[in-house]
């Protein structure tokens, strides 16, 4: 890789490595998303785009389990990087010397105060790298599929979540109806057939758990075959598994995950 390039989702998987553990240590959730485009080199620094991170997200980010953090990386082609993190508990910090390393890339950064926390926004007008500057790696078969046909149901009461999963699956050619909460799955999949199911678990008006347990029930009143069914969570722990296992979902995916996670997680259901 040239010195003067990088890929935007090697960064976010530098700093998920970095934080990652911190927030498993205290029981606080960490997720990080990449959308399509962030495997492509562009011009720059990475190695001051992970500082700019660092120094936004502070050496102490998870105070208690209450803490919550989602890091997400969009660099769509003809787009600018545009970096947000969100913080549901603690403050975010943007400093002098962080506003300066964002302004020697040519990039803006906002700020947005939450009840408790907030969000910052880092935007990056970066080149998009010439092709023989960064080697993106070989998509393995599995990412690359097509879901083409696929009717996918995606349920998560979190709007960016959505849009992220929407995201990853945007170039499969798949079907994708996506909803707010276990109600309007449960609506959904009454009123149109879908051959698969993300749902995520903690929901208002109705987690998934609740959700899939009465998809199951009308199925077996239906006499029709389970459609297959994946837990989108962060709650992952063992115990929490083996529930949603007997709830009825097939299988999990643990927040945070990548496309290569999602759709082999798709595909093996498929088979």
């Amino acid at each position: 890789m040239s010195a003067s390039s990088f890929r935007p989702v090697d960064v976010l998987r530098q700093i998920e490595d970095e934080f990652g553990a911190k927030a498993e240590s205290v029981g606080a959730t960490f997720e990080a998303f990449s959308s399509l485009g962030s495997d492509r080199g562009r011009k720059g620094d990475g190695e001051t785009l992970a500082r700019i991170l660092r120094q936004i997200v502070g050496p102490a980010p998870f105070g208690s389990a209450a803490s919550s953090l989602r890091l997400k990386v969009s660099a769509k082609s003809g787009k600018p990087v545009v970096v947000e993190i969100v913080s549901a508990a603690d403050r975010l910090t943007v400093g002098a010397e962080t506003a300066a390393l964002v302004a020697g890339m040519n990039g803006t950064v906002s700020e947005t105060a939450g009840a408790a926390g907030g969000t910052v926004r880092v935007t990056l007008p970066l080149d998009e790298a010439e092709s023989d500057a960064v080697e993106p790696e070989a998509l393995p078969q599995e990412e690359n599929a097509s879901l083409a046909g696929t009717r996918i149901l995606i349920a998560d009461d979190s709007p960016t979540n959505r849009l992220v999963l929407e995201e990853m699956l945007a170039d499969t050619g798949a079907g994708l109806v996506s909803v707010n909460d276990g109600k309007e799955a449960l609506d959904a999949w009454r009123a149109s057939p879908f051959d698969l199911l993300l749902l995520d678990i903690s929901m208002p008006v109705m987690d998934g758990v609740t959700a899939i347990r009465e998809i199951r029930a009308a199925e077996q009143e239906r006499g029709v075959p389970p459609t297959p069914a994946i837990a989108v969570t962060a709650n992952a722990l063992v115990n929490q598994v083996a529930d949603y296992l007997v709830a009825g979902f097939d299988t999990h995916l643990a927040k945070p995950f990548r496309r290569k996670d999602l759709m082999h997680a798709i595909l093996t259901l498929r088979r």
